[in-house]
């Protein structure tokens, strides 16, 4: 009598976690680690038509996807998608911190208020959603990734406020790779323009591009190739900031 085969027990799909991921870079990270094989926990605030559209499209792609709505400046946003992250999986083997708010924040017009949301979005959640999932994330020998920019070392004093806060946060990802290590890797990505603002004029970014060596605007899906990089054949790599900018950061700014 022949044995009976036993039942292939599928691989568990590693999981990753972004917050900001319903629009812009953070959608085009979901997208790309999903078509590898990822399922996907992200955030949102204000977008929840996106987050749906998000869910359904990863849904067709055989991906297993949540989205948590939470204001990420208040004091128990951390704690908030910890629990319903860990409600649904049981690993945690890429965070991507991508979350952010970009607005002028001059030294003489910033309000205390502007400067305490991005310093929460930046620097304060991001730390602790990390500490929260900090067991899960060594259990996998995870990635942590941290959406930086290019003002964290070349301010203009028009977003003093928000270079200030990024800079804050460059700072928190070397010293979490110190701290992670050696079963964690935290790196960061300093991107320039990936995504125009809606309301730049198309002579601004004329200008701009003048000063890109690789003459184009980079693109969400340039950030989200170097996240699934750096997660997968670029393990070895930790307590890097890199510089995703087509060669903008080479020029002195003017």
């Amino acid at each position: 009598m022949a044995k009976r085969k036993r039942p292939e027990i599928a691989p568990e799909k590693p999981v990753a976690l972004i917050t900001g991921g319903a629009k812009r870079v953070g959608k085009a990270i979901a997208l790309k680690l999903a078509s590898h094989g990822y399922d996907i926990a992200f955030t949102y605030k204000n977008s929840r038509p996106e987050a749906k559209r998000l869910i359904d499209e990863l849904g067709k792609m055989n991906c297993r996807a949540m989205g948590v709505c939470v204001n990420l400046t208040t004091p128990s946003a951390a704690r908030r998608i910890a629990d319903q992250f860990n409600a649904s999986f049981q690993r945690l083997d890429v965070l991507v911190h991508n979350a952010s708010i970009y607005q002028p924040s001059d030294m003489l017009s910033v309000t205390p208020d502007q400067l305490s949301a991005m310093f929460a979005i930046h620097v304060t959640t991001p730390l602790l959603i990390t500490r929260e999932l900090t067991p899960l994330l060594k259990r996998s020998r995870g990635h942590v990734i941290t959406m930086v920019d290019l003002l964290a070392e070349k301010p203009m004093p028009s977003y003093a406020g928000y270079a200030a806060t990024k800079a804050a946060l460059q700072n928190l990802t070397l010293s979490m790779a110190r701290q992670l290590a050696p079963e964690v890797t935290v790196n960061g990505i300093a991107p320039g323009v990936v995504d125009w603002p809606d309301d730049m004029p198309q002579a601004d970014r004329e200008k701009y591009l003048q000063r890109i060596p690789l003459k184009r605007a980079g693109t969400p899906e340039d950030v989200a190739a170097l996240v699934y990089f750096l997660a997968t054949a670029g393990s070895y790599i930790t307590g890097q900031i890199i510089r995703l900018d087509g060669g903008r950061s080479l020029f002195v700014d003017k």
